[in-house]
């Protein structure tokens, strides 16, 4: 989806990640950089540390040593006391609790679960954020929110609430939540994941045209045909490091790793079933 310069500094930047809980290891020295308007897909079995490193970049997960820059600003770092929680001043270089919700602003993240609040309006999901938080005018962000729940197509369906939309259209509330706050990098866990199989089309649509607006995204997902259309990068995870990090195409169509040959065996075969019908209607 990007053609941006890879010359560019990175977005994005995580160096030598290590994440644990108690004696388990969850990530094993993370490197990875995403550049702006990049579209990174996390891949891998459950348990291999996809969700824990998208909890590292949202402060969600207090790492164990490493460093983690968004733009200019570093966001994480060890420090000398490493290990400590996000905002307690652990060491030199750990940010203050102030800061963590503002930084938060700025990795917008959306869950597995819609997370909305179910005595509010889907205008006034979207719209709290930018005015509780960031203090915007109200009739300013009212103009926004509106114009991102159309561009969800959600277009009137702005004063219903939670309970009264599909579990797409309130996905697709919440990623319109997350998008008001302009965030720098849009994370996606599972997005799809809690959704019946006849709603996921929509979800997924709804990211593509975010994506072809030039959002920086870092998506974890299962759904591997999904990734292959819309990732820039698709990066296998397995045991907490990255094993292959390549183009979609190259990941997907000609994997090296053995773990990762039999993770898209599934994807294999229904690329092979569709392959004689994508020829000819091509």
């Amino acid at each position: 989806m990007s053609a941006t310069s890879q010359t560019q500094d990175p977005l994005l930047k995580i160096e030598g990640l290590h994440l644990s809980f108690g004696a388990r290891s969850v990530l094993n020295g993370i490197d990875l950089n995403v550049m702006q308007g990049e579209v990174v897909v996390l891949i891998g079995a459950s348990g291999s540390g996809k969700t824990s490193l998208l909890r590292c970049i949202n402060l969600l997960n207090a790492p164990r040593s490493g460093r983690i820059t968004i733009g200019t600003e570093k966001i994480y770092d060890s420090g000398p006391d490493a290990g400590a929680a996000p905002g307690k001043q652990a060491g030199t270089n750990q940010i203050p609790l102030r800061d963590v919700n503002r930084i938060r602003s700025e990795t917008g993240m959306v869950f597995q679960q819609f997370n909305l609040f179910p005595h509010m309006t889907a205008l006034e999901n979207v719209m709290e954020g930018p005015v509780t938080v960031k203090g915007q005018d109200a009739a300013k962000v009212k103009e926004e929110a509106l114009s991102l729940l159309a561009q969800m197509g959600l277009e009137g369906h702005e004063n219903k609430y939670p309970r009264q939309l599909s579990g797409g259209q309130q996905q697709r509330v919440a990623i319109a939540r997350a998008s008001a706050m302009h965030p720098k990098v849009m994370l996606f866990d599972e997005p799809t994941s809690a959704l019946d199989p006849e709603l996921v089309g929509e979800v997924m649509k709804a990211m593509t045209q975010l994506a072809k607006s030039g959002m920086t995204m870092v998506i974890v997902t299962h759904e591997l045909g999904f990734a292959f259309e819309i990732a820039d990068r698709v990066i296998f995870l397995d045991e907490g490091r990255i094993a292959e990090d390549g183009p979609a195409n190259e990941v997907l169509l000609h994997p090296t790793h053995d773990r990762l040959k039999s993770f898209v065996g599934r994807f294999h075969e229904t690329a092979n079933l569709l392959r004689p019908f994508l020829e000819s209607s091509g």
